[in-house]
């Protein structure tokens, strides 16, 4: 086998999403084996779950620790054990849900590019409340993902697989960062890590109004706005980087309703 999932799963996670999101993956058309890190505790029904689908070899690897240390923390965990023996390295959250021939478009993009180290693709938000539904486009060379840079996350970090090599010009996630993966590009564009997103939705993301007030949270607001102003010092991308950085801020810090609001506005 030479691709595999890594997965963290954290006691929010609920078990009809978690089953949902496996199910996604067993139905692959190009099968992977699953590695999934419990980051912290977990409630007794997914512990039961996972440790049945463990035993049943439906999933590859559980790792279990009793204390929460974020998902940076988790997903250096499960490529320590994954980066010695896979090629090909496929994130996924636990309560998303991955088109059936997700993994085999990725693998094959990357097999026949050996120049690109990780690939992404577009997203589709589902919103469990509303019933609201929004695809989230990226741009899809490495030139204009390095663009969006300034504005926005280049690239939607549940949608990436890996070239294992990646991770050898880059390392690991620094754990002491809330926004691990807008830290991961700024380190992949700086290292000239070629990046690539196809055109087309590869995963449905699971949102809800909770979400919006959920990511109403300071130092993460406060510590993507000093990211964004490090990528605009590091590529130059002038006054406007800045605005956009504070504009970051800003939607981060605002009420559940208007973040709803813009969030949905600037990501068309």
């Amino acid at each position: 086998m030479h691709s595999c999932v890594i997965m963290s799963v954290y006691q929010n996670d609920a078990l009809p999403a978690l089953q949902e999101a496996l199910e996604s993956l067993y139905n692959q058309t190009c099968k992977a084996d699953i590695f999934i890190q419990l980051d912290g505790k977990v409630s007794e029904e997914v512990e039961h779950f996972l440790d049945e689908a463990l035993r049943e070899k439906k999933i590859a690897y559980l790792g279990k620790r009793e204390e929460n240390r974020g998902l940076a923390y988790s997903l250096n965990e499960l490529l320590q054990v994954v980066l010695p023996t896979y090629k090909f390295i496929v994130r996924m959250d636990a309560d998303d849900i991955s088109v059936p021939d997700r993994i085999e478009k990725q693998v094959a993009f990357l097999e026949t590019h050996p120049d690109v180290q990780a690939v992404g693709g577009w997203i589709q938000e589902f919103n469990v409340d509303t019933g609201e539904r929004q695809i989230v486009r990226y741009g899809e060379s490495h030139e204009s993902l390095k663009a969006n840079l300034a504005k926005r996350n280049p690239l939607a970090h549940v949608t990436i697989c890996f070239r294992n090599t990646f991770f050898d010009t880059i390392s690991f996630y620094d754990t002491d960062k809330k926004n691990e993966d807008y830290d991961l590009w700024i380190r992949a564009f700086e290292k000239g890590v070629r990046l690539h997103c196809l055109p087309e939705v590869l995963v449905y993301v699971r949102t809800s109004n909770a979400f919006f007030e959920r990511r109403k949270d300071f130092r993460r607001a406060w510590e993507v706005m000093m990211l964004k102003c490090k990528a605009t010092r590091m590529f130059g991308f002038g006054f406007r980087g800045y605005l956009y950085a504070v504009a970051h801020f800003v939607l981060f810090m605002s009420p559940g309703r208007l973040k709803r609001y813009l969030y949905k506005k600037m990501r068309k």
